[in-house]
């Protein structure tokens, strides 16, 4: 597998047979080859994870297919208004919260995010893959109760009903705006499911707190597993797991 870090949540990953591409809106894309089918999964309607750019691809490569989190909701007329090709509305698929499909070669699952949407892991090829959306422990400072807490159970909830799965890749918020609890969600993923390779993510370019969660407790437990991002555009080989 190679991965590409694009932006903020954005990352593209290729497979021997096809390309995974999630939650893209800005930056730019690699090459991939013509006749390698192009999966691109969008988890939800925020403007940090989707933009109408991504339908382009359909210009660009023969076999592509959208998986959109269930808020993503685009009509023919809307789709026309955008000046979007009217044959990408037959390539698009909405997926609902906490569902399980399987489409060609793929086995897609959604979890409920804690904000909008849907996380999804995707099993190709023999790997699993997680990207969380923004499936995360939001614990945002001067909140009144019961929010902070409201978002614990929830958070909680979703990550329990994966517990002890193994991911080969898992892509999970580690958003500086949430102060000291930034880590939250980090911690509460790696402590309660398998992931040989993390790659932290929603850091608004903030990439020096990937040093700083590594320096914690838990952090540090699992520092050789979490990849340090450092700019857009970073490729990191990972053909040999």
């Amino acid at each position: 597998m190679k991965v590409t870090y694009i932006y903020h949540s954005g990352f593209a990953v290729e497979l021997e047979q096809c390309v995974l591409l999630f939650d893209y809106y800005m930056g730019g894309l690699p090459q991939w080859e013509p006749e390698k089918p192009i999966y691109v999964f969008v988890s939800h309607k925020h403007k940090d994870h989707f933009s109408l750019k991504v339908f382009d691809l359909v210009s660009r490569y023969k076999s592509v297919y959208f998986f959109l989190g269930s808020d993503v909701k685009l009509s023919e007329r809307y789709l026309e208004k955008n000046h979007i090709e009217p044959n990408v509305r037959e390539k698009i698929i909405n997926v609902g919260k906490n569902k399980r499909i399987f489409f060609e070669d793929l086995e897609i699952q959604t979890l409920r995010s804690t904000d909008a949407g849907v996380a999804f892991i995707v099993c190709a090829q023999g790997k699993c893959i997680y990207h969380a959306g923004d499936l995360n422990w939001w614990h945002w400072e001067g909140e009144p109760y019961p929010f902070n807490e409201h978002m614990e159970k929830n958070y909680k909830k979703e990550i329990d009903s994966i517990k002890g799965r193994h991911f080969d890749i898992a892509f999970v918020p580690l958003d500086p705006r949430l102060g000291a609890a930034y880590g939250l969600g980090m911690d509460y993923f790696l402590e309660n499911t398998e992931a040989d390779v993390v790659f932290p993510m929603h850091m608004w370019e903030e990439y020096s707190y990937i040093g700083k969660y590594k320096k914690t407790q838990i952090g540090g437990r699992y520092s050789k597993n979490t990849v340090d991002i450092c700019a857009p555009g970073q490729e990191i080989d990972l053909w040999n797991i």
